[in-house]
């Protein structure tokens, strides 16, 4: 008889990911699925990340075995910046310094990386098998979606260079098959490497409960400073992203401007921005001295309340020029909210229902987008009401309970495939051991937003 789950040692998977104290995609995508991954009852759940970030502590108080690194060049610094990003991560040496010494000492059965070419070679020559996520958020394994023509000419350079960390790799995922082909497309990937796509997922249940419980006209009073008169009346285009270049948040400003002075537009319109980052000032200043923007809409820096504006909300707009998977897209479908956005990355698979094909504009098509928002802000009330069903039935396919339930899959493949399995518990010293443990953080309320 094979013993069971319980009379087995767990094989221990520790997830790394480096963050550079900028919240993110991967930064959110962990920050959910960890503490929900960490309840399995199979594997032994642990993850590194960089010391004293928004992400160590969101797990730590979560209950999950967290261990922060320090490492050094993670902020910005002079050393740093005289390098393009994310270039200058090639020289920090001290991921190997500081990473290989701590995984042979916690010996981890396999390993998760979700960030990094320069990780995968460290952790491969050290000799830990390692299986990774793709996230498609860019970099120098994307010569499609490089910003500038310089980058594109330094990514093709260095393409067979980085193209051959991928075989260090046991197992790939990507989140959208878009992504995938695209790696396979630029020759990131060998024809015969299998990387098998596994969508983001978000927790669909707790975040529509959260939104039910949301009292749109007290958002529209209270967040975006509407009279109660305006707050019945009027309807809102809200915007909530990180506002740094890669994400093309300048865009919103040109298009709202473009739907307030549509000849078409019949009821008043208002838009909201949430999110900080180097082009918050332009935002500021374009909500306060600009004539057509400072009386038809906000800037709300950055928020922790995403759920609750996306829901006070009646459209959000999405202008990110690249996506692997599109999480806002999806965050919007969920609070039964349309989303008009570029056709881009993995965004037209999370959008893969009828009804919302017209609102996937071709890349950088400003009139049509904004012609599109015309559109859906003249729909009425019924009608417009009519969608979230609709979007929140198919947002549900996207349930963070399905991703872990087939990344599960993924890991007992990959230990398959590398002749590992649970084996039977050592015998345990007589001599009692004190273990020692660091006390729980207070609860800190992750962001569940891109911003």
């Amino acid at each position: 008889m094979s013993p069971t789950i319980e009379q087995r040692r767990k094989l221990k998977i520790l997830h790394f990911m480096p963050e550079n104290f900028v919240w993110g995609g991967i930064e959110t995508y962990l920050n959910l699925m960890l503490p929900r991954l960490a309840k399995n009852q199979e594997y032994d759940i642990t993850a590194v990340v960089t010391k004293d970030g928004q992400l160590y502590e969101n797990l730590k108080a979560a209950g999950v075995k967290v261990h922060g690194l320090s490492f050094p060049f993670k902020k910005r610094s002079l050393f740093r910046s005289a390098w393009v990003n994310p270039f200058g991560r090639l020289i920090d040496l001290s991921v190997y310094m500081r990473l290989i010494p701590f995984l042979k000492k916690e010996k981890p059965d396999l390993i998760h990386i979700h960030n990094g070419m320069i990780e995968q070679s460290l952790i491969a020559l050290a000799g830990f098998p390692m299986v990774m996520t793709y996230h498609g958020y860019g970099g120098i394994f994307n010569i499609e979606g490089a910003p500038t023509p310089l980058y594109k000419k330094i990514n093709t350079f260095l393409r067979p260079l980085v193209a051959g960390a991928f075989p260090f790799l046991s197992g790939m995922l990507v989140v959208s098959d878009y992504e995938r082909r695209r790696l396979y497309r630029e020759q990131y990937l060998a024809k015969d490497f299998n990387a098998e796509v596994l969508y983001n997922g978000i927790p669909t249940e707790e975040l529509t409960a959260r939104a039910d419980k949301t009292d749109r006209l007290k958002i529209r009073r209270e967040v975006f400073g509407l009279s109660q008169e305006a707050a019945e009346n009027t309807r809102i285009v809200s915007y909530s992203c990180r506002l740094t270049q890669e994400r093309n948040p300048l865009a919103v400003l040109r298009i709202a401007k473009k739907v307030l002075q549509n000849q078409r537009l019949n009821k008043p319109v208002y838009f909201v921005v949430a999110g900080e980052g180097k082009m918050a000032g332009e935002f500021e200043h374009a909500f306060t001295h600009d004539p057509v923007l400072a009386s038809n809409g906000r800037y709300l820096g950055f928020r922790n309340d995403i759920p609750e504006i996306i829901t006070a909300s009646d459209l959000t707009i999405n202008t990110s020029p690249q996506e692997g998977f599109g999480l806002r897209v999806l965050e919007s479908l969920i609070f039964g909210r349309p989303c008009i956005t570029y056709a881009t990355g993995g965004i037209p698979e999370v959008m893969d229902l009828p009804l919302a094909q017209s609102w996937l504009i071709p890349l950088h098509e400003e009139d049509a987008f904004a012609e599109r928002v015309v559109d859906i802000l003249n729909m009425s009330d019924d009608n417009l009401q009519a969608l979230a069903p609709v979007l929140q039935t198919h947002g549900k396919g996207f349930d963070i309970s399905t991703h872990i339930e087939r990344l599960l899959g993924f890991y007992g493949r990959t230990f398959q495939k590398l002749g590992l399995e649970a084996e039977k518990p050592a015998e345990q010293p007589t001599e009692k051991t004190t273990e020692i443990s660091t006390p729980p953080l207070p609860a800190i309320k992750p962001p569940v937003s891109i911003s």
